[in-house]
């Protein structure tokens, strides 16, 4: 007769397996989780060593193209005065002579008239000066900068050239970076952080950094390589970090950074030689860990196996009758000990389940009216944001005297979008709202976007959701007339048909693909950036639902490179306690 295990036998091999599986899996997890942690904490901390040399990059960038913009105005301002020139020039650079090697205007000729002392007095024409000239002269509106390369008189240097416009004979503005500063603040940080930095063009030539020969790097003609590796090759490869190893077998880190003002790269490399040593004292250290959780898993078997039986199975079974429905169930443990107190707690929450039963039903009205109310709340930041916006492109543009016109209209549809959300208003005040924000896009994008109204009679003191057509608007200007790239009229028609009243925004712009129609109005909760582009149209379709019903709504129709028609439709009476007559 085969013989029969025992049930204490069975639970005690089931928990010892299982509670040294889960130890062995803990074990690893958390081993690759230190590991995953360390190596990110060490790519964080190196990426904020970045970002700051990357900020410190940017205030000099501010600083050149400011010294650039002074030179350019005096220059205009005494351009028949040669010794003011002089004069100036030879103030701006020795007021910024800390990072700046010198500051010279380039001639046609190729001639000089330059701040610091050697370029005071040798002015001569020289031919490496000829391919600075020639990029400013190309790039007549922008500021262009060179590649490094080595300068006769201000050294190893990149230059920032700009063309100065509006002179009687042709003539270039130029900046020699002094590189040793920036070299000097990188090899600060090196020896501070234990980092090894350098700041490299896109054909990976080293403009300042790495200037030792040593470790894992090979340097020459101001350019490097790691293992087989090349400059170049590092910079084409995608993603930011890389781990190579060196000739020698060493590993290394590499992360790289565009600079935001220079078409430069950030290079950061890191001796991974410490972090592995680091990760095998961790591997030893979970070893450990492993065998002393073999034997806890041995003792906590025995006494669960011991003393789980029998409560385990009486709540088994007062949880199978839960499950059949049966929520006023009652098995009582008599034990002085956790399964005790959780048998109490088990009842506890079975009375306080059916409460809270009870109370959800009383609360459905108050979660529906809790939605809307954050659906309203959306829509005046939104609005805001892009306001803000065009008083900024206003400004940046230069027409102040229309910064009066649209702060005038600003003030007015504050006042309107910041009011009672639960209000509702009149079709008439949406109106007034739309032209006060038309008026600020036509000055924004400098056109002309004609507001058509057709409202059919009586319809003017229809009670409308604040805020209502303005979203609307705003989509028909920024995607069907191309985000105020080209100008067309936008017709609001407001009607009624089959016991609705339908009020429609209409343009004839680029339109929308038909595919795309039907997933406007479909949210994503998981799409966090799409959902913010369209929260005008999803939100108004989601008040109007949540108000009056899921057979009202926004219906889009369009034609594309014709039309496209955004239609709301309202109830003619009234609906949920609404004030719609």
């Amino acid at each position: 007769m085969r013989r029969r295990i025992s049930l204490p036998i069975k639970l005690f091999m089931i928990v010892f397996a299982f509670v040294l599986s889960c130890i062995f899996l803990i074990s690893q997890l958390s081993y690759r989780y230190v590991q995953k942690e360390i190596r990110t904490n060490d790519i964080y901390y190196t990426n904020q060593i970045l970002d700051k040399v990357d900020q410190y990059l940017t205030v000099n960038f501010s600083s050149f193209q400011t010294i650039l913009f002074s030179v350019e105005t005096s220059v205009k301002a005494n351009i028949s005065n040669t010794e003011v020139i002089k004069k100036q020039l030879r103030e701006l650079y020795e007021l910024n002579s800390n990072y700046v090697s010198n500051i010279y205007l380039i001639n046609s000729d190729l001639s000089i008239l330059g701040g610091s002392t050697t370029t005071r007095i040798f002015d001569e024409p020289l031919s490496d000066r000829k391919p600075l000239f020639d990029a400013a002269d190309k790039n007549r509106r922008t500021t262009y900068v060179s590649d490094p390369y080595k300068s006769k008189y201000s050294g190893w240097t990149v230059t920032m050239v700009r063309y100065l416009n509006g002179t009687p004979t042709p003539m270039a503005i130029a900046v020699d970076l002094d590189l040793n500063a920036i070299e000097e603040t990188l090899f600060k940080i090196n020896k501070k952080e234990q980092m090894n930095l350098a700041l490299i063009t896109t054909s990976g030539k080293i403009i300042a950094g790495f200037s030792e020969n040593r470790g894992p790097l090979s340097i020459q003609d101001h350019t490097f390589s790691i293992g087989e590796m090349s400059a170049e090759q590092i910079l084409d490869t995608t993603g930011t970090s890389l781990q190579l190893h060196t000739k020698d077998g060493l590993p290394v880190s590499i992360l790289k950074k565009p600079t935001e003002k220079f078409n430069w790269f950030l290079i950061s490399m890191n001796d991974e030689s410490r972090l592995e040593a680091a990760l095998s004292r961790l591997e030893n250290y979970y070893l450990g860990l492993l065998v002393a959780g073999l034997l806890l898993s041995l003792f906590i078997s025995f006494f669960i196996a011991k003393y789980i039986r029998n409560p385990l199975y009486a709540l088994k079974t007062k949880m199978k009758r839960v499950e059949q429905g049966d929520l006023t169930t009652a098995v009582t443990i008599n034990r002085n000990d956790e399964f005790g107190d959780l048998s109490l707690a088990f009842d506890r929450m079975l009375q306080q389940i059916v409460e809270l039963i009870r109370r959800a039903e009383l609360h459905n009205e108050l979660e529906r009216k809790l939605e809307i109310q954050v659906l309203q709340s959306q829509i005046n930041p939104h609005f805001l944001y892009n306001t803000l916006g065009s008083i900024s492109n206003v400004i940046r543009l230069g027409q102040i005297e229309k910064v009066d016109v649209v702060i005038g209209s600003l003030i007015a549809i504050l006042e309107y979008g910041i009011a009672d959300a639960w209000e509702k208003v009149s079709l008439r005040q949406e109106l007034r709202n739309v032209s006060d924000y038309i008026a600020i896009q036509n000055i924004r994008y400098n056109r002309h976007f004609h507001l058509i109204e057709h409202i059919e009679d009586g319809l003017m003191d229809f009670p409308v959701f604040r805020m209502l057509l303005q979203p609307i608007v705003e989509n028909s200007i920024f995607h069907g007339y191309n985000g105020g790239g080209i100008e067309g009229s936008i017709t609001i028609h407001a009607y009624r048909k089959g016991g609705n009243v339908r009020i429609e925004v209409i343009d004839q712009g680029e339109g929308i693909p038909a595919d795309r129609i039907q997933h406007i109005l479909v949210a994503d909760p998981s799409d966090h950036d799409v959902k913010r582009k369209r929260i005008g149209l999803n939100n108004i379709h989601g008040r109007i639902r949540l108000h009056y019903g899921e057979q009202f709504g926004l219906q889009i129709i369009s034609t594309p490179q014709e039309m496209t028609c955004v239609r709301a439709v309202f109830p003619v009476g009234s609906f949920k306690g609404d004030v719609c007559q």
